[in-house]
């Protein structure tokens, strides 16, 4: 799951995801989606995970651990949100 995750955020982003543990590319895709305007949002606490994002002409995407759309770490949530924006982007829907 997560390797499709790596590859597809190559395709999509030209940023190269090494592990799961690789944040410091992770945070490059955050600050990517900043510069597109996107407003991320990530927040940890005890047994809760989010990370959102938020455009103006694109409105909002929720992803928390164990909902919709789930993921089961931070680093997922924000491939899955960078994905998520990108398909708006393109499309204008998810």
């Amino acid at each position: 799951m997560m390797e499709e995750l790596f590859e597809r955020i190559r395709r999509e982003y030209g940023i190269e995801i090494k592990d799961k543990n690789d944040m410091t590319n992770a945070w490059r895709l955050v600050e990517t989606l900043k510069d597109s305007g996107w407003v991320v949002y990530i927040i940890t606490a005890k047994d809760r995970e989010q990370v959102d994002a938020w455009h103006p002409d694109h409105g909002t995407i929720f992803a928390q651990f164990g909902e919709n759309p789930r993921f089961k770490s931070v680093m997922e949530g924000i491939l899955t949100v960078a994905l998520l924006a990108k398909e708006l982007e393109k499309n204008g829907t998810l």
